[in-house]
């Protein structure tokens, strides 16, 4: 019976390691994740493991954010929150000019409870976004990134136009 419980786990871990990161679909399913308890914590632990450059890691840092939001306990709540949001900060201390960075920060302080008091970049964040994400190079992330913002309803149709100049 041990073996057989051995046998299983060396499998399931196996099937972990063996994933490869996915960017493209993390993206996708960053805004799924606020709802689906399962994709977040799939992401969040697939990114944990193999998160290596900056935008991967920003990616951690919004995972680890929208996870606390399927937490129950406030205090681990906040923990889980704050230990996303550090990473975020210092990535973009980091990389300041990263439009995917600042993207990731508008949109979690758009959508943060005011009890989080993390709002104070956001329309640094938005004017940011508006001046550069037109010179994204990727088609695929400015599409994401430019679909997420259209549906926020925070951009007036002039800077939508803007954004995709």
């Amino acid at each position: 019976m041990a073996i057989r419980i051995l046998l299983l786990f060396l499998m399931i871990s196996s099937h972990i390691s063996a994933q490869e990161l996915n960017l493209l679909k993390i993206r996708k399913e960053y805004s799924s994740a606020v709802k689906s308890e399962d994709i977040c914590e799939n992401n969040l632990n697939l990114l944990r493991s193999k998160a290596k450059a900056t935008t991967e890691k920003g990616y951690l840092a919004v995972y680890e954010m929208v996870y606390a939001k399927h937490m129950g306990n406030p205090f681990k709540k906040l923990g889980q929150f704050n230990k996303g949001k550090n990473l975020l900060e210092s990535l973009i201390v980091q990389e300041p000019n990263n439009v995917e960075l600042r993207f990731i920060r508008w949109s979690v302080q758009t959508h943060a409870p005011s009890i989080l008091n993390y709002s104070a970049d956001v329309l640094e964040d938005k004017k940011f976004m508006i001046n550069h994400l037109y010179s994204m190079q990727n088609r695929d992330v400015k599409e994401i990134i430019y679909q997420y913002i259209k549906g926020a309803n925070s951009f007036s149709e002039g800077e939508l136009k803007e954004l995709v100049r």
